[in-house]
């Protein structure tokens, strides 16, 4: 007990300045010793030069670990900020405090006065960026309340009460804990009391609402963004509290935290719980945008101080005091990666821990779908943040990984959930997760980002340079010759005809009894060789000249003919000339663009009397996109009924991996 005083709990009783001047004592008594032993004791000359040292180290140490929070922040000049000078002077009038206190900043986002000077107001600067006049006059009332209020006993008993509560989880509670509670929560029932009487209930709950969730944010925050500053050499963040207000005011932040506050405080403490919800904490009511804030903008030197501050709280060990600072806007992109990629790691190991094997992110996958995801134990799961559900948090750094790993780029690093592809598509990670986490969709093989060959990853990259030179259409033909030399994968070569094919047929008893059949977009023949051994007079065709060749090569008996043929210019006699036409996920590997008049020339295949058959990856109208393909919404696969067809039957696929169409329509006679 006698080291947590001298450790912990010794500034509860020794003010800043006897603080201060002790080092200064340590100081000159150890200098002052080390002449004395030189001059008395005959010792060499160099040893009051080590002793000096010595004392110095000494002092620094004081002067480091002694004075309490803030006495090394900036002072923050009421004459340049009037609205926060008259809020403070309104709380002042209102206390009757008798001095008006200097105001510090602190780096998180809470306040407090330093009870034994009655000169200093410790204000985290996001409250001072982010609260309106009303609620930060409520919050300066509550802390200089502290003064008048408490005794040196009740500042001590919660100074154990808050290094309690830091160290509850660790097995080494205090002896006396639940009376350290019931003492705390008596204060503060005092002190709340007393300001709810000065500011009114309803702007107290709403200011302290606020507060705390940035608490939670801002911790959130700097875990995300600041603690992981991988690379120490790349200097200390200079932007930290504009991109934390860019995340509140732009980014709804605060709004997206408050669904797992509320249940994070109650599994915390049951005694802060029920002290805020006496309060009004649990009325419902959001906590709503500050739209006027109480300091107005404030200087970029001091937001650069702050940051250098927050940076070297962190960083014990190293002292930024002559390192550059750095934008986090202009932090590389793989020190953003380091971090995604060291929890997708925690999380396998998380997974293989909870079910005793190795873990694949199948695996999560399903674990996150049936409702298990907060059984895993991995160390973001331990902090309140402002996705929706533990299944979310879980998904969101392994959709991250993999997107990243077919080219996905995040849109901005203030907003890490968004990611951009190559060729413009948008997707919200977070979104897509909570539509995994439901079962709704498996969004992409997540495996991929776990170290396998993403077989789309060709694909996407020749389609990327296809379209960025105008040719939506060229880069068929160099994926299927890089294929056929070995150099790429097609990704939807299963050497088998399509499943959903030949279950349709099967159904029917389908035969084709001589009749004509079109195969579009036919690759590399499997469908079309299929349909042909159904009894069909079978043409196939492929806008890749090289595709058409392996087919040819491939199934050299099966008497389909396979042409090379553009579906955007096809030969006048394919006119209403088939009595079966097979479209297997071709539309769907064109731009969206393109999309309206592919399906008019598949439409118009089709004879009197005829069968369409469409099979694709389907989406809801505006959801997100893996381009490609960019799969079929609703209303393009009904679009098909065009030129005299009608619908038979449309089914819709959805197996909590995939959505897939399967569509038949009919040419009347």
């Amino acid at each position: 007990m006698l080291y947590l005083l001298l450790t912990t709990h010794l500034r509860v009783f020794v003010p800043d300045w006897l603080q201060v001047l002790s080092g200064i004592v340590v100081l000159l008594g150890v200098g002052v010793g080390g002449a004395i032993m030189t001059t008395s004791f005959g010792m060499p000359p160099f040893t009051g030069l080590w002793s000096l040292m010595a004392g110095l180290c000494l002092c620094a140490f004081v002067l480091h670990h002694g004075p309490s929070a803030g006495w090394n922040t900036p002072v923050l000049r009421l004459d340049e900020h009037p609205r926060l000078k008259k809020a403070l002077l309104e709380a002042v009038e209102l206390t009757g405090a008798k001095t008006v206190p200097k105001i510090r900043l602190y780096t998180t986002p809470s306040i407090g006065l330093q009870v034994r000077t009655r000169r200093k107001l410790l204000i985290g600067l996001p409250l001072v960026m982010e609260l309106p006049e009303d609620e930060m006059r409520a919050l300066m009332v509550r802390s200089l309340l502290i003064s008048r209020l408490w005794s040196w006993r009740d500042e001590w008993i919660g100074s154990l009460n808050r290094w309690d509560l830091r160290r509850a989880n660790d097995g080494r509670p205090h002896l006396d804990r639940a009376l350290l509670r019931a003492h705390a929560k008596r204060q503060r029932q005092d002190l709340w009391g007393e300001a709810v009487e000065l500011v009114g209930r309803e702007t107290l709950m709403r200011a302290m609402r606020r507060e705390i969730l940035m608490g939670y944010a801002f911790t959130w925050f700097v875990d995300r963004y600041v603690a992981l500053w991988a690379d120490p050499s790349w200097g200390y963040p200079t932007d930290v509290y504009s991109a934390f207000s860019w995340k509140i005011r732009q980014d709804g932040l605060l709004e997206r935290m408050e669904r797992v506050v509320d249940a994070c405080i109650e599994q915390e403490d049951r005694h802060e719980a029920e002290l805020l919800a006496e309060l009004g904490w649990h009325s419902g009511a959001p906590v709503g945008a500050a739209t006027a804030h109480v300091a107005g903008p404030l200087p970029d030197r001091l937001q650069r101080r702050m940051g250098q501050v927050l940076w070297r709280e962190l960083q014990r060990s190293k002292s930024p005091y002559g390192v550059k600072g750095a934008s986090i806007r202009d932090k590389p992109a793989q020190l953003w990666a380091y971090y995604t990629d060291a929890q997708q790691t925690q999380i396998m190991e998380a997974a293989a821990l909870l079910l005793g094997r190795p873990a694949t992110a199948g695996d999560v996958v399903r674990l996150a779908v049936e409702g298990r995801a907060a059984e895993l134990s991995w160390q973001h799961g331990e902090l309140p943040c402002p996705h929706p559900t533990p299944a979310v948090c879980v998904l969101v750094p392994l959709l991250d990984v993999a997107l990243r790993r077919i080219g996905y780029l995040h849109e901005d690093p203030f907003r890490q959930r968004v990611l951009v592809g190559r060729l413009g598509d948008r997707v919200d990670v977070v979104e897509l997760a909570g539509k995994v986490a439901q079962g709704m969709t498996y969004g992409l093989e997540l495996g991929y980002g776990m170290g396998e060959r993403d077989p789309d990853e060709d694909a996407r990259r020749l389609a990327a340079e296809s379209l960025a030179a105008g040719d939506p259409i060229g880069w068929f033909e160099r994926l299927y010759a890089e294929s056929g030399a070995g150099e790429a994968i097609v990704p939807w070569d299963s050497e088998t005809p399509h499943a959903m094919l030949a279950d349709w047929a099967s159904k029917r008893g389908l035969r084709g009894d001589g009749r004509g059949a079109l195969v579009v977009g036919c690759g590399l023949g499997d469908d079309a060789a299929y349909v042909a051994g159904l009894g069909f007079d079978t043409v196939a065709f492929d806008v890749s000249e090289s595709a058409v060749r392996q087919a040819q090569e491939r199934f050299p008996a099966s008497g389909v003919l396979f042409r090379r043929a553009d579906l955007f210019d096809p030969p006048g006699e394919w006119r209403e000339a088939f009595d079966l036409v097979v479209e297997v996920m071709t539309v769907q590997a064109l731009p969206e663009d393109l999309h309206a008049g592919a399906i008019e020339r598949v439409s118009s295949f089709v004879r009197p009397g005829g069968t369409l058959l469409v099979i694709a990856t389907a989406r809801d109208e505006g959801g997100p996109v893996f381009a490609p393909p960019w799969p079929l919404t609703p209303s393009e696969i009904a679009a098909f009924a065009t030129g005299g067809l009608v619908p038979y039957e449309i089914e819709d696929f959805r197996d909590g991996e995939r959505h897939r169409c399967r569509a038949t329509f009919g040419r009347l006679g």
